[in-house]
């Protein structure tokens, strides 16, 4: 037996599979209550209380396997505590909270559940179609934005019913950064699909896919989540190259790799500066991507994001609570009717959720994500595509995050804690966090 199978068999032995389908149906029915507390309160503190059984028996049972985040997860958890106990809104803070909930027990399932690699791959999929799922339902709820004329207007769902699931409709730009955050992984399971698919079929399919959520993206008009996506599919390129072995591909992707880094320097040299600090300073109203109005907005909101970190450094304002803090205590030029929803920004937002102690969590954690998947990736080469498609998405997801935010305890949030749970569940089987070379 190879050393891959026997390190999928010992993990295979680990969880019991009667705690993992307790605890795979438990995320189920407890799934829509955490993401809706307000509509079913008595359910959602059932569920919750159903999850903490669970978890705590499972410590007895069935312990879950040991991973590189464990000793991440526990202040992360702390930081969370502090964050919902110090918001002055509880009703805005709750959803937040129970969607990091949620977002916790999502990653902690792959985790238990990924005995083999099979396994793995099926997750990803469950991951894929929840990411469509959302992005169709987005489309479908898009609102008209009028940044760029030729794309306003432009939407074959719009007007169609939402048959209950408005709720679920996210903004344009969380759309995009939704999809910046499983685009890499289509483009990746392109190149090298998984092992015991038919590569024609599966790259026939996942091509079409790609199509339509590269469609989506457009009309989203978010040049943010743009952006986002073309680095992501650049690390995707130069992570691929790095890991791969010696050939004559791996020199090609590199050579790529290298002119995307001289084609972008020229852009920005291009530019120039001057023409960075204009864009900036006096945004235009037209140009080819259309309007950039929305950086006065950000203008306007940042430096009081910053001022509130200020004040608040140790625990934030409260998780999910700025956008009803910053109208009570500091002089925003907006209309209080305004819902700013966030900070415009992950970074920002994430010290404002979670005070800067949290942030300082939030990064470590990503690093220890981006190692483990690269270890994955040079280790393991089934996974490969998956753990660079997804290590890719993260990237971009942040990128975009720059500017804008798909918040702590989002409905979306969900995917990102998957993605978080697969890359831990390859690295257990992996069996890089015990060292191995």
């Amino acid at each position: 037996m190879s050393a891959g199978r026997l390190q999928d068999s010992e993990v295979s032995r680990s969880p019991t599979r009667i705690m993992v389908g307790l605890e795979g149906i438990a995320l189920l029915v407890a799934a829509p209550f955490l993401l809706f507390p307000e509509s079913y309160p008595l359910g959602t503190a059932a569920v919750l209380v159903v999850l903490a059984t669970i978890w705590l028996s499972s410590l007895r049972l069935a312990p879950p396997p040991s991973t590189p985040l464990d000793i991440i997860l526990l202040p992360w958890g702390v930081v969370l505590a502090i964050g919902i106990a110090v918001s002055a809104d509880p009703l805005v803070t709750l959803p937040k909270a129970t969607g990091l909930i949620l977002g916790l027990a999502v990653w902690r399932y792959p985790v238990m559940a990924a005995r083999t690699h099979k396994h793995i791959f099926l997750l990803g999929g469950v991951l894929l179609l929840i990411c469509v799922g959302f992005s169709i339902t987005g489309l479908a709820g898009l609102r008209e934005i009028p940044k760029i004329g030729i794309l306003s207007g432009v939407n074959p769902l719009a007007g169609l019913p939402m048959l209950g699931l408005d709720n679920l409709a996210v903004h344009p730009n969380e759309l995009a950064g939704l999809i910046g955050l499983y685009l890499p992984l289509l483009i990746a399971l392109i190149a090298a699909p998984p092992q015991g698919m038919p590569a024609l079929p599966t790259r026939l399919v996942l091509v079409v896919l790609t199509m339509i959520v590269m469609a989506i993206l457009l009309l989203t008009q978010s040049r943010g989540g743009w952006v986002g996506v073309l680095v992501g599919m650049f690390v995707l390129l130069a992570s691929w190259s790095w890991v791969m072995p010696v050939s004559g591909r791996r020199k090609a992707m590199r050579r790529l790799a290298v002119a995307c880094l001289v084609v972008a320097f020229v852009a920005v040299a291009w530019i120039g500066p001057g023409g960075l600090q204009r864009l900036w300073l006096d945004p235009p109203i037209e140009s080819a991507l259309g309007s950039f109005r929305t950086l006065n907005y950000r203008k306007d909101l940042w430096p009081w994001a910053v001022t509130a970190i200020g004040d608040f450094p140790f625990t934030g304002v409260g998780l999910g609570a700025f956008r009803e803090v910053v109208f009570r205590l500091y002089p925003l030029p907006m209309s209080p009717s305004l819902d700013i929803g966030h900070a415009h920004s992950v970074f920002l937002q994430t010290a404002l959720d979670v005070g800067i102690p949290g942030l300082v969590v939030y990064l470590a954690m990503l690093m220890v994500i981006a190692f483990m998947g690269l270890r994955v990736a040079r280790h393991r080469p089934e996974f490969r595509s998956l753990s660079l498609g997804l290590l890719a998405g993260l990237a971009a997801l942040h990128v975009f995050g720059i500017a804008d935010a798909l918040a702590l305890g989002a409905k979306p949030g969900i995917i990102f804690w998957l993605a978080l749970g697969l890359i831990t569940a390859m690295n257990n089987l992996t069996g890089v966090q015990k060292g191995d070379s």
